[in-house]
């Protein structure tokens, strides 16, 4: 799918890690993007396909191999297996979903592959659990914004019994918003700390500038400023977690 011009391209958010871990961000992301072609029904598929692939992650591939190199990548970096496991649930119900479904009321599906996204890269940037909820709506903020902007993504969605009420989406995202800023109050380092401000700066821009026009570098400057700004003025206490 191409992004349209008014959104933020998809490699923009491989800095959401550190440098020496691109290789096995841009690695995870073709896991979930290749679960993806099969949960919205993009590529054949027979009714056993998820019960497959939860089977392979548990066994021993090639490091030429994508599932391979990221096992082995896993390991070395003391990741848990859950997060390539958990996916294939949520896709799985995706693919066998036969009722109609409202994007807004989809965030259990949702969860089930931003939850282990959001520890993947928490767990890369040395974060603690309280990080998780907050980055979570960021993370579900940025996917509602496409979902607004792309007709293509729509009708994929549509394909697999998911609709999108675009005003209902376009109320819901200040409270997103809202409930993601909390994130900066529970993110531990100072260069961690900016680079989730100019996310949220940016995720702020395209919400309230409801943008048509081509996303440019005054844009992604603003968003700066903005980070920058309430990275700087934030006060309170962090967001209290219950124990699980």
């Amino acid at each position: 799918m191409k992004i349209p011009d008014n959104m933020p391209p998809i490699t923009v958010y491989k800095y959401l890690l550190p440098k020496r871990y691109y290789t096995l961000g841009n690695a995870y992301i073709r896991w979930l993007m290749l679960l993806s072609c099969r949960g919205l029904k993009l590529k054949n598929m027979t009714p056993h396909t998820f019960n497959l692939l939860y089977k392979a992650v548990s066994r021993h591939w090639s490091e030429k191999t994508l599932l391979g190199n990221l096992q082995q990548q896993f390991i070395k970096e003391n990741l848990s297996l859950s997060l390539l496991l958990e996916p294939i649930d949520g896709f799985d119900w995706l693919s066998k979903n036969r009722y109609p479904l409202q994007f807004s009321g989809s965030s259990p599906i949702m969860l089930q592959v931003i939850a282990p996204l959001t520890r993947f890269i928490a767990a890369l940037n040395n974060q603690h659990p309280p990080f998780y909820q907050p980055f979570s709506n960021l993370m579900c903020a940025y996917l509602t914004l496409y979902v607004l902007n792309m007709p293509e993504l729509e009708k994929i969605l549509k394909k697999s019994g998911i609709t999108a009420d675009k005003e209902n989406l376009r109320n819901s995202l200040p409270l997103l918003f809202a409930e993601a800023k909390q994130v900066l109050l529970v993110t531990k380092g100072l260069i961690n700390r900016c680079k989730i401000g100019w996310y949220l700066g940016l995720c702020h821009t395209l919400i309230e500038k409801n943008k048509q026009k081509k996303i440019d570098f005054l844009d992604y400057f603003n968003s700066f400023l903005y980070g920058l700004w309430y990275t700087l003025t934030i006060r309170g206490k962090p967001i209290r977690q219950n124990r699980i």
